[in-house]
């Protein structure tokens, strides 16, 4: 059974979803389609690369992977399928494709320009990538959708730098909880750290966090917690906690917000 996701700026009440499942099912009516999101920030293509790279390796190689996000087929940001890790993505490349993974694509097909279903010329995902999905859903060649290339868009993503004994890294993105999820990996932390004593340094020099912990849990309910969540990523978050009328996340309560600069500073000395 081919498995095909969608992620997209659409909205949960939004009917676009339902087409887009109705037209692929009418194509291929084993398909099984699956939604990763469709809450993406409108027309934030560097947030639907992050959750789409979060979870594409979860599921089986072959999967088709549908991205509409900023799906207008222009000059800048032309129809793309791209064979990734054994997986295939369709969007348009708005510079989207090159922030899935650090890995070179096996393969990028151009079919910008193609009108696969003329009834909906002004909704791309329909008149395009669902005619698309399908074909590789039957099993169909990629390069019958599209002409092979060699190039894609390039893409800026943010990078962990260092300053002497700080680690400097970027909130990209926050979950519906409220926490704070960064791009500081645990590779990064523990060999840039090599054991020392560190602190991650929020809005004040009271508001720091100065362990590691393996779960939400092993602070008390209501405290700021740092641990590395299923990703291999740092997430700042508070345990178990709320306020009527508002999340009451760490974002809120610790004033952070995505792009903000975290740092974590190690102690200079006590290498191990």
């Amino acid at each position: 059974m081919p498995i095909v996701t969608l992620t997209s700026d659409f909205g949960l009440d939004s009917h676009y979803t339902a087409v887009i499942k109705g037209a692929l099912q009418k194509r291929v009516e084993d398909t099984h389609i699956v939604d990763i999101s469709h809450r993406v920030r409108k027309f934030d293509a560097v947030e639907a690369a992050f959750i789409l790279r979060s979870v594409y390796h979860e599921f089986p190689d072959g999967s088709i992977h549908l991205i509409c996000v900023r799906s207008a087929d222009t000059q800048e940001s032309p129809h793309r399928l791209v064979r990734l890790d054994g997986h295939y993505f369709i969007g348009a490349d708005t510079g989207i494709f090159r922030l899935l993974s650090e890995k070179q694509p096996d393969g990028v097909f151009d079919f910008s320009g193609l009108n696969l279903d003329v009834s909906a010329p002004t909704f791309p995902e329909r008149e395009v990538f669902v005619p698309a999905a399908a074909h590789l859903a039957r099993g169909g060649r990629e390069d019958l959708i599209g002409r092979s290339i060699g190039e894609l868009k390039e893409a800026q993503p943010r990078r962990l730098s260092f300053e002497d004994d700080t680690l400097v890294g970027h909130v990209v993105y926050i979950d519906d909880y409220g926490n704070v999820i960064t791009n500081i990996s645990r590779t990064a932390f523990e060999e840039f750290g090599r054991g020392r004593p560190f602190e991650i340094q929020l809005r004040t020099s009271r508001m720091s966090i100065r362990k590691v912990s393996e779960h939400y849990g092993d602070v008390e309910v209501g405290k700021e917690v740092a641990v590395f969540n299923f990703a291999g990523l740092l997430e700042i978050a508070m345990n178990n906690h709320s306020v009527p009328g508002d999340r009451g996340g760490a974002d809120a309560l610790l004033g952070l917000k995505r792009d903000q600069v975290v740092r974590i500073q190690f102690d200079s000395g006590n290498l191990l």
